[in-house]
C-alpha cells in the first residue's frame, strides 16, 4: 500500500474519532442487579450514560431528570427539591485517563479518583442482532467477576455502562456470569444539552483507603451521630408515643443488613466487615 493511501486512511480515522468526541450523547440503560448475591430477588434501575467530548457520566435516570429540573428552575430564578440518588455513579475522564467513582453514605456523597482501569477484553467471532444493532461478543474477567458483553460498531462511540469501556464500539448488552448485574441499552440519542459537571450536593474527595475506613467506622457504630445528639431523631411507636430505642439491637440489625447487601459491581472491592 502506498504511503499516500496509508496517510488518507489515518487521516480519515482521525476525523472519525474527532467527530465522535465532538458530539454529545444521552444513552439509556436498564440495570438489573442483586444487592444480596445469595438472593434470587433482582432490583431494576434505569440508568443514563451522558457523553460530552472526552468525558462521560453514568448515573441514575431519576437523578438525571432531577438535575435537569433543578438547573432549569435555577436559570428561571426558582427553587426545586433536590434528589441525592448517586449510588453507582461513575465519571470517566479520557483526557486525564482517570475515573471517578461515587458512593453515598447517609446524606454524604463521596468521590474516589483513580487511574482508569485497563480492561483485557477477549473479542470473539460470535455476532447477533440486538434491536437494530449488529453486535459482537466480548468476554472480560475483572475485579472478581466474569463478564459477557455485546458491543456494536454501528455507533461511533467506544464506551459502556459503569466503569466499562475499551471495546471498538458501544456496549449494548452486558452481564456477569452469575447474573448479579445485567445492563441493557434501551435508547440512544444525540443531545447537545448534556451537562456532566452538575451535582446537587458537593462531593467529598477521598482515597479508596479513606472510604474503606468510613465504611468500617459506620459498620462499627452506625448510630453514633444519633446517640451523640449531632443528628436529631424522634422515635415513635405505632400509637405515636415517643420512646428511646435500643441502639445495641438496632446496631446488630444494621450490621447484618450491611453484610448481606455487600455485592458491588466490582466484587473484589466489597468491604470486608468483621
Amino acid at each position: 500500500m502506498k504511503w499516500k493511501n496509508i496517510f488518507k486512511i489515518l487521516f480519515c480515522a482521525g476525523l472519525f474519532s474527532y467527530a465522535a468526541y465532538a458530539q454529545s450523547y444521552k444513552i439509556d440503560y436498564r440495570m438489573n442487579y442483586r444487592t444480596d448475591s445469595l438472593s434470587e430477588e433482582m432490583q431494576a434501575k434505569d440508568m443514563v450514560l451522558l457523553i460530552k467530548g472526552k468525558e462521560s457520566k453514568f448515573y441514575s435516570r431519576d437523578q438525571y431528570l432531577n438535575d435537569s429540573l433543578v438547573t432549569a428552575k435555577e436559570k428561571a430564578g426558582a427553587e426545586a427539591q433536590k434528589k441525592y440518588d448517586y449510588q453507582f455513579m461513575v465519571i470517566k475522564d479520557y483526557r486525564q485517563k482517570r475515573i471517578y467513582r461515587f458512593t453515598v453514605l447517609l446524606r454524604d456523597l463521596y468521590r474516589i479518583s483513580e487511574k482508569s482501569p485497563s480492561f483485557k477484553w477477549e473479542i470473539t467471532k460470535d455476532t447477533k442482532k440486538i434491536g437494530n444493532y449488529t453486535c459482537q461478543k466480548a468476554m472480560l474477567t475483572y475485579s472478581g467477576r466474569t463478564w459477557e458483553a455485546w458491543f456494536t460498531t454501528d455507533v461511533a462511540l467506544q464506551n459502556g455502562p459503569s466503569v466499562f469501556d475499551g471495546l471498538p464500539g458501544l456496549i449494548v448488552s452486558m452481564k456477569d456470569s452469575k447474573n448479579n448485574y445485567q445492563f441493557a441499552l434501551t435508547a440512544i440519542k444525540k443531545d447537545e444539552t448534556v451537562d456532566i459537571s452538575y451535582f446537587s450536593t458537593q462531593p467529598l474527595n477521598v482515597t479508596w483507603k479513606q472510604w474503606v475506613k468510613v465504611q468500617q467506622d459506620y459498620y462499627n457504630d452506625p448510630y453514633r451521630e444519633m446517640k451523640s445528639g449531632n443528628v436529631k431523631a424522634v422515635w415513635q411507636d405505632a400509637n405515636g408515643k415517643r420512646f428511646v430505642p435500643d441502639y445495641k439491637e438496632l446496631t446488630k440489625t444494621q450490621q447484618q443488613y450491611l453484610k448481606k447487601h455487600n455485592n458491588p459491581i466490582e466484587l473484589a472491592e466489597a468491604i470486608k466487615y468483621p
